[in-house]
């Protein structure tokens, strides 16, 4: 592993106002190069060592069926029981560019989550948004997703639909179900603007994605590991929205609760920008609930 005093996170990459522009309008954006060789080759020794921790101390939490189990090998939070891989999840550098892209003041940690896909039998992720999965109120809630290898359309890298993340709050669907369920919700309209865009890129380089926007990876067909690593940040002031997840499961939360404290550490700090992706989200989510039962009659009507 590089020394890890060589090894500094927090020397921050400039971006452009066009960049910023174009994640606000499209939902997601590829940055390359945002880690060294050094920096990860050090991200995915730190990883390894973490999931090697709990797999020998029987802590990993492979939740799921089996069917998802070879979408991703998966685990949430790593960065509480390695420092290394604390030093990259808690980074300025990736905060940083977070917090720009979103256009907020200060952004804080949602949760890191490792991402690996196995070969040999490895499955496509389903289309899908994240936030439906999160219990918050507000959006503006987005991921870093990190190649700690090279990835390309054989082994699995990602897919966006440039502007969907404002196309509304859909279900939650049934990951790893193989039942293309999103597909099946979208209307004439929606399936004609659904026109996926693939983001290969080589390991240190990344993408950025709002909660909201459409993604997918394609199997792992190499015979390798695809490795990467998501960081997903909340802005400041988020609120809690009462429903299970495994973040915060254990906090004994209650509705309304902004999502803070050492656990949701604040990564990057500055001035706000003039257009922010940072929304309160309960009048959406009262007025899509019957496009939502709309949605699910089509997925089930096949």
């Amino acid at each position: 592993m590089p020394a890890a005093a060589a090894i500094d996170f927090d020397r921050t990459v400039a971006l452009s106002d066009e960049q910023i522009r174009f994640y606000q309008k499209h939902g997601y954006i590829q940055i390359h190069d945002v880690l060294t060789p050094e920096e990860v080759e050090f991200t995915r020794e730190s990883i390894a060592e973490a999931i090697e921790y709990l797999a020998r101390t029987q802590q990993g939490k492979h939740k799921g069926n089996p069917f998802y189990s070879k979408v991703f090998h998966q685990e949430v939070n790593l960065w509480r029981i390695h420092e290394g891989v604390k030093r990259y999840t808690l980074s300025r550098r990736i905060g940083e560019l977070a917090r720009q892209l979103t256009g907020v003041s200060k952004m804080r940690l949602w949760h890191d989550h490792c991402l690996y896909k196995m070969p040999g039998g490895s499955l496509a992720s389903d289309w899908h948004q994240d936030w439906p999965y999160w219990p918050m109120y507000h959006t503006g809630a987005m991921s870093c997703w990190m190649a700690l290898d090279d990835v390309d359309e054989v082994n699995g890298c990602l897919q966006f639909v440039p502007g969907s993340y404002q196309w509304g709050i859909y279900p939650a669907i049934s990951l790893g179900s193989g039942k293309k369920q999103l597909e099946k919700m979208l209307t004439e309209e929606e399936t004609a603007k659904f026109k996926p865009v693939t983001m290969p890129m080589k390991a240190g380089s990344c993408t950025f994605h709002d909660g909201l926007c459409f993604h997918y990876a394609t199997p792992n067909r190499s015979e390798k590991p695809r490795r990467a690593f998501a960081t997903i940040f909340q802005p400041d002031g988020t609120q809690f929205r009462k429903k299970g997840h495994c973040v915060t499961d254990p906090l004994n939360l209650n509705d309304g609760d902004v999502l803070a404290g050492e656990l949701f550490s604040v990564v990057a700090e500055g001035a706000p920008f003039e257009t922010s992706t940072f929304h309160d989200a309960r009048a959406r989510l009262k007025s899509e609930a019957l496009l939502n039962d709309a949605r699910h009659a089509r997925m089930n009507r096949e």
